[in-house]
């Protein structure tokens, strides 16, 4: 039986706990340091469960495991010393940025697409820029994150990158939760849902024209005319076309999203199918690949180009591109289409491709509207019926078209306003009634 024992003088002396090993018969001492004769009792208890659990090999009650789960480590160390409890293993140290980044790209390298990793390697070289490659991932609190996100905005990168690479945080952090380096995600608050580029360039039919007179050769008239006339991702979709994706006859052609893993088809508006069959024509007897123009410099090379053709260049080349053809395929054609053929979702369509030229504003606002006098006009065709000899009265009543005194919403389409319904409705009378009109 365990017992208190007092190791000093005083109303407050040192205590520790005296109890016999079942074993060996040896008595044994925890000492518990300076703690009231309550803490002692309640020490004392758990110290008889320790021992009794021991002796009989049978597992601790919850409450003598929670007691031992809060005791310091100093009296744990003693009471695993003598075969009460198991030691403690030491916490393990959670790995420095630098080291958890590299840990996770090697870890990452091939369930993630080049373009993924190299993103998720650009957000972490700016965690380690702002924080430091030693910095422990464990000492990065919710301040800090927001404090690295508030720096970005300052640096002047638009808010659509911004929430990109907290995005990209997120899932560091979260990889490092799920390894159970550290307990909670410091930027598990961060905005980071995608919101549109605050980017508006369109460029017009004209400027496409330019861009074409203005390319060097039959290979750069191809990627442009694939990029503004079919939408095409540049240059992980077009340099991945093969002759044998084009359909002559149909006029499609075939294109395969490594980003998305997915194929789609793409209409050949005249302009390209004109384009590509004049390519074709001068390509080699046996050429596979449609583009063989060399990926690299490709943005260099473009803006020269941009600037031969006396045109400014905008931010996001490729993509201005590609969003300007969405664009124009949206203006001709149901979204539900346009969304299949450039290869995403009519949400991701509406919230971050389509565009408002001005173009549109000059259609609508020249197009007339047809004025009051000319609708009644046209809408008093509907009843100007020839009445008949001994028609009904009823007949009479709508073929001379009296008592207008209700619009009608379905005729509003044929006569392209809306038109006044005859009083007497669009049924047969109904007999016994005091009005002709059996809806009245």
């Amino acid at each position: 039986m365990a017992s208190i024992t007092k190791l000093g003088k005083g109303k407050q002396p040192p205590r520790a706990i005296d109890f016999v090993d079942s074993a060996t018969g040896k008595r044994n001492r925890v000492r518990l340091g300076v703690v009231t004769y309550d803490v002692a009792q309640q020490a004392s208890l758990r110290i008889e469960k320790l021992v009794s659990a021991k002796a009989l090999n049978q597992a601790i009650d919850s409450e003598t495991v929670v007691w031992l789960n809060g005791v310091a480590d100093d009296v744990h160390e003693r009471l695993a010393r003598f075969g009460l409890c198991e030691p403690r293993q030491p916490v393990a140290l959670a790995p420095t940025l630098s080291q958890w980044l590299k840990t996770l790209l090697e870890q990452r390298q091939h369930s993630l697409k080049p373009a993924s990793l190299n993103r998720l390697r650009q957000t972490g070289d700016r965690l380690t820029t702002h924080f430091g490659s030693d910095r422990d991932i464990s000492t990065i609190t919710a301040a800090d994150a927001a404090a690295w996100r508030a720096s970005m905005s300052a640096e002047g990168l638009s808010e659509a990158t911004i929430r990109l690479h907290c995005r990209n945080a997120k899932t560091i952090f979260k990889e490092a939760i799920d390894q159970e380096h550290i307990s909670k995600s410091p930027c598990a608050k961060l905005k980071s849902s995608a919101i549109a580029a605050n980017r508006d360039r369109y460029v017009t039919p004209d400027e496409t024209a330019k861009l074409l007179d203005a390319a060097p050769n039959m290979q750069w008239r191809l990627l442009i005319g694939l990029a503004r006339l079919a939408g095409l991702r540049i240059p992980s979709e077009s340099h991945g076309l093969q002759w044998g994706h084009v359909d002559w006859e149909r006029r499609r052609l075939r294109v395969y999203a490594p980003k998305t893993d997915s194929t789609r088809f793409v209409p050949l508006v005249p302009e390209l199918y004109d384009i590509l069959s004049e390519a074709f024509d001068q390509a080699p007897e046996r050429a596979t690949n449609i583009i063989t123009l060399s990926t690299n410099n490709l943005h260099r090379d473009f803006e020269n180009i941009i600037a031969k053709a006396g045109l400014v260049s905008w931010d996001d080349l490729w993509q201005t591109l590609r969003r300007s053809a969405e664009t124009m395929f949206a203006m001709e054609h149901p979204q539900h289409a346009v969304s299949k053929w450039i290869g995403h979702s009519i949400a991701v369509s509406v919230n971050h491709y389509l565009q408002t030229p001005d173009s549109l504003f000059e259609s609508a606002s020249s197009k007339p509207v047809l004025r009051a006098a000319e609708s009644a006009a046209v809408c008093s065709g509907i009843g100007s019926h020839v009445v008949a000899e001994g028609a009904t009265a009823t007949e009479q009543h709508l073929a001379t078209g009296q008592t207008k005194t209700r619009m009608m919403p379905g005729l509003a389409a044929s006569c392209g306003s809306m038109c006044e319904l005859d009083r007497a409705g669009i049924e047969p009378a109904t007999p016994g009634f005091s009005v002709l009109c059996s809806t009245n």
